[in-house]
C-alpha cells in the first residue's frame, strides 16, 4: 500500500484505527510526547460528570425488533438555571411583559437597570416560572461582565453550553467562531431558554445567539445594549428599583419581622436603600433581630454621617447606592470575618471554593467555613454550589475597595502568593493523580493543598476550578510569581488534555514560555515550549508544533537535559509522521529510544518502541513493526500496564490488517485483559471494538455483538465521537441475540 494512500486510511478512522490512536492521537494527547503517555488515562474518564452536567436524558436505549438491532440515544436536556432567589418579590409588571414576550415571536430580551436593581432574580425567577415552554432545556450563564477581572470568555460560555448538549469533548470545534455555529445546529429546532448574566457588550451575546426563532435568549445588563436593540431586534424592558410597598415588604420578610411593627422606620429603611433588593437583603440581615431602638439608632444618624458607595474606575452607577448599606454589614462583622471578607476579592474567578478562601486568608478549612457562612449571614456572599461561594459584583467591588484600604501592598501579596501556591500544590497533586509516569512540576504531592483519591475526583476539581486556574495564571504574572506563572500552566496539561479544552492549553503554555524566559530559567523555558508544541500539534497545526519541538529540544541540548532530548526527539518524530516525512521521523525516533534506553526508562523505551513500530507499518514493512511490537510489550511487561495494553492492542491491529484474523481474536484478548485489569476505560473500549471487528470477518455474529455492544456502552460512557462508528456497525449486523 503506497504510503500517502496508508496514512489517509489512518486518518480517517479506517482498518487502522489503533495505528491513527498511537501516531495522532498520542500527539493530541501529550504535552511532552508520545514518551509521556498518561499511565491511567481513562480512569480519569469514567464519569460523564467531567464538564457541565448533561441532566436528564443523558442515557442510551437499546431494543430489537425481528432480529434488527436498534439503537437510540436520548438527546440531552441541559438544566442549567440557578437557585430562585427567597423571599421574590413582586415584579409583576415584568413578569407579565416577559409573557407576552414569550407568547410573541420576540426571541431575545434585554433586561437592563442599576447593579443590585434584581435582573438576575427576576430572570431566573421566571425561568423557573416558565420552563415549561421550552421543554428542550433552559441555559444559564453568568458573563461576569461588570466585575473587576472576572469576564467570561464567549468561547468559555459555548464549550460549557455543547458540552450539556452531551457534544465529546473531542467533537467540540476549538475555533470560536466553529463552536458558535456547531452551536446553533445543535440547538437548530429545539425550544430553549438562554439565560446571559451580567452582560457588557453585545459583543458577548452575538455569538451564542440561535439562527431561528424556536429558542429565547433573556440578556440581562446595566446597559441597555442598544447594539442588540438596533441591529438584532432586541426588546427591551427596564428594570427599576422596587415601589417602595414591595421595597418595605421584601425588607420586612427577610428581617423576619411584623408588617406591623416599626413600620415608620422600616419604611425609612427602606428608603435609605434605594429600594434595590440587594441593599435591602443586606440591611434586613442586619436589624435581623433587633429591636425597635436599635432600628431608630440606625435611621436616626446624621443625614452628614451617610457617605455614598465609591467603585473602582468603570463600575459608577447612574444611581448611587446608599454606602451605609455595606458599611453596616461590613461594620457588623468580627473582625476575623471581615479580614476574610476583604482578602476574598483578592479572588480572581467568578465564584471559588473553601479552600482557596482557607488558603487567601491562611486559617484552616473549618474556620474558613465558618467564616463565609457568617458572611453568607449578612448577605454579604452567595453560595453558588456545595462548598462554592460568589460575590454580588457590586460586594466584590467593595470588598475590594476595603482590601486596598485596610491591607498593605505586602499583606495583600502574601495572601495573593498563599492562594496562588494553594492552586500550583493542588494542580500539582491532581497531575500526580492522573498521569503519575510523566515529570512533575513539584518533586512529590504535598500535604498543604487538597488531595485525591482517583483520577476522576481530581479531575472534577480542575473542571470546577478551570477559570479560577486561568486567572491565577495570568495573576501570577502580574505579580511577578514567574515560578508559579511557568508551574501551574505545566501541571495543568494533562487536564487540558483530558478534558479537551484546546485553547485553554495553548494560552496557558504561551504564558509558561514568556515567564520562563523572565525568570532565566531555561529547563522551564524548554518545558514550557514543549507544552506549546503538544498544543498547536492538537489543535492540527503541525508545522508550528514541528518549530516549537525543535526549540525545545535545541535548549535540552544546551542545557544537557537528556530526558528532555528524549522526549523531543520523540515530538519531532511524531511530527513529522503527521507532516509525512516518515524517514527523517525514523530517524528521530531511533535516537529518542537511545536516549531512553540510556536512562533506563522501560516505559518510555516500550511506547517508543510501537511509535517506531507503527512508522515502519506505514511504509509497509509489517515483519519490522510486528518485531518491534513485540520489544514495546516485553518492554512494558511488569512496568506499565497501559502501555503493555497498547502495545498487544498493536498487534491484534497489525494481524487484522493482514487477515489473520484468529491471531488478532488473541491479542485483542490479551489486550482486553490488560485494560480490564487497570480499568482502562478507552482503551478498553478500543479494544472490543477490534475484537468485535474480528469476530465478524470470522462470520462470529454473536461473538461480534457482544463485544461491540460492550464497545459502545465504554464510549457512551465516556462521551467519545466513536460511539456513533460503533452504533452504525452494530446496526448493520444480523442474527444478533
Amino acid at each position: 500500500m503506497a504510503v500517502g494512500v496508508a496514512i489517509n486510511q489512518i486518518l480517517n478512522g479506517g482498518t487502522w484505527n489503533l495505528m491513527w490512536l498511537i501516531i495522532s492521537l498520542t500527539a493530541a494527547m501529550t504535552a511532552e510526547s508520545i514518551n509521556v503517555w498518561i499511565g491511567r488515562q481513562d480512569n480519569s474518564l469514567d464519569q460523564q460528570s467531567i464538564g457541565p452536567p448533561a441532566g436528564p436524558g443523558n442515557t442510551a436505549g437499546h431494543s430489537t425488533d425481528n432480529g434488527s438491532v436498534h439503537i437510540s440515544q436520548e438527546r440531552p436536556i441541559p438544566r442549567q438555571l440557578p437557585r430562585q432567589a427567597r423571599h421574590f418579590t413582586d415584579r409583576e409588571v415584568e413578569r407579565s411583559k416577559l409573557d407576552d414576550l414569550r407568547r410573541s415571536t420576540a426571541d431575545l430580551v434585554v433586561v437592563s437597570g442599576l447593579g443590585g436593581v434584581g435582573k438576575t432574580a427576576l430572570a431566573v425567577h421566571w425561568g423557573h416560572q416558565n420552563k415549561d415552554h421550552f421543554p428542550d432545556g433552559q441555559f444559564y450563564a453568568n458573563l461576569h461582565g461588570y466585575a473587576p477581572g472576572t469576564s467570561i470568555a464567549v468561547e468559555d460560555v459555548l464549550d460549557n453550553f455543547l458540552r450539556a448538549l452531551g457534544l465529546a469533548p473531542e467533537r467540540i470545534p476549538r475555533d470560536p467562531d466553529a463552536m458558535a455555529a456547531a452551536f446553533r445546529s445543535e440547538i437548530s429546532g429545539r425550544r430553549m431558554l438562554i439565560i446571559l448574566d451580567n452582560v457588557r457588550t453585545a459583543t458577548q451575546v452575538r455569538p451564542i445567539l440561535p439562527s431561528s426563532g424556536n429558542c429565547m435568549v433573556l440578556v440581562t445588563s446595566r446597559s441597555r445594549l442598544k447594539p442588540l436593540i438596533a441591529q438584532d431586534g432586541a426588546e427591551l424592558i427596564v428594570l427599576k428599583p422596587l415601589t417602595e410597598s414591595d421595597a418595605l415588604a421584601l425588607l420586612q420578610a427577610v428581617a423576619d419581622r411584623d408588617n406591623s411593627l416599626h413600620h415608620d422606620s422600616m419604611t425609612i429603611l427602606a428608603r435609605q436603600c434605594g429600594f434595590l433588593p440587594l441593599t435591602l437583603r443586606i440591611i434586613a440581615e442586619y436589624i435581623r433581630g433587633q429591636d425597635g431602638e436599635f432600628i431608630e439608632d440606625l435611621i436616626g444618624e446624621p443625614r452628614d454621617q451617610k457617605q455614598r458607595l465609591t467603585f473602582p474606575t468603570g463600575y459608577q452607577e447612574s444611581m448611587s447606592v446608599p454606602e451605609n448599606v455595606f458599611s453596616r454589614a461590613y461594620d457588623f462583622l468580627a473582625p476575623d470575618a471581615a479580614r476574610m471578607f476583604r482578602l476574598t476579592g483578592l479572588l480572581k474567578g467568578a465564584d471559588f471554593s473553601v479552600e482557596a478562601a482557607a488558603a487567601v486568608a491562611g486559617v484552616g478549612v473549618m474556620e474558613a467555613r465558618q467564616l463565609l457562612s457568617l458572611l453568607m449571614n449578612e448577605n454579604l456572599l452567595e453560595k453558588a454550589s456545595a462548598d462554592r461561594y460568589q460575590f454580588h459584583d457590586l460586594v466584590k467591588a467593595y470588598a475590594i475597595e476595603r482590601l486596598n484600604a485596610e491591607e498593605s501592598a505586602v499583606s495583600r501579596k502574601a495572601a495573593a502568593h498563599r492562594v496562588l501556591s494553594f492552586y500550583l500544590r493542588t494542580a500539582d497533586n491532581v497531575d500526580h493523580v492522573i498521569a503519575p509516569q510523566r515529570r512533575h512540576v513539584l518533586a512529590a504531592p504535598s500535604r498543604w493543598a487538597k488531595t485525591f483519591d482517583n483520577p476522576q475526583s481530581a479531575l472534577s476539581w480542575c473542571e470546577a476550578e478551570r477559570l479560577n486556574l486561568i486567572a491565577a495564571i495570568d495573576q501570577s504574572v502580574l505579580l511577578g510569581f514567574e515560578e508559579i506563572g511557568w508551574k501551574l500552566p505545566i501541571a495543568l496539561t494533562y487536564f487540558f488534555i483530558l478534558n479537551s479544552h484546546p485553547v485553554n492549553r495553548h494560552r496557558t503554555a504561551l504564558v509558561a514560555v514568556d515567564a520562563a524566559r523572565r525568570a532565566g530559567d531555561r529547563y522551564a523555558e524548554a518545558w514550557g515550549e514543549t507544552c506549546v508544541g503538544g498544543a498547536e500539534l492538537a489543535l492540527g497545526r503541525a508545522p508550528d508544533a514541528l518549530g516549537r519541538f525543535q526549540r525545545a529540544l535545541s535548549v535540552c541540548m544546551e542545557i544537557n537535559d537528556t530526558q528532555g532530548q528524549a522526549i523531543n526527539l520523540g515530538n519531532v518524530a511524531n511530527t513529522l509522521v503527521q507532516l509525512e516525512r516518515y524517514e527523517e521521523a525514523l530517524d528521530h525516533a531511533n535516537e529518542s529510544l537511545r536516549l531512553f534506553r540510556s536512562l533506563h526508562d522501560q516505559r518510555s523505551e516500550s511506547i517508543e518502541l510501537r511509535l517506531i513500530g507503527s512508522i515502519h507499518r506505514g511504509l509497509g514493512d509489517n515483519d519490522e513493526a510486528s518485531r518491534l511490537y513485540h520489544a514495546a510489550v516485553n518492554a512494558a511487561h511488569g512496568v506499565d500496564l497501559q502501555s503493555e495494553g497498547d502495545a498487544l492492542q498493536e498487534l491484534g491491529e497489525l494481524a487484522r490488517s493482514q487477515k489473520k484474523f484468529p491471531a488478532a481474536v488473541t491479542w485483542f484478548q490479551k489486550s482486553i485483559d490488560v485494560r480490564r485489569r487497570i480499568d482502562d476505560k478507552l482503551g478498553l473500549a478500543t479494544s472490543l471494538l477490534g475484537l468485535g471487528s474480528a469476530f465478524r470477518a470470522l462470520d462470529d455474529t454473536h461473538m461480534a455483538y457482544a463485544a461491540l455492544s460492550e464497545s459502545l456502552t465504554m464510549y457512551e460512557l465516556l462521551g467519545n465521537a466513536k460511539a456513533s462508528e460503533v452504533r452504525e456497525i452494530l446496526d448493520n449486523i444480523t442474527g444478533q441475540p
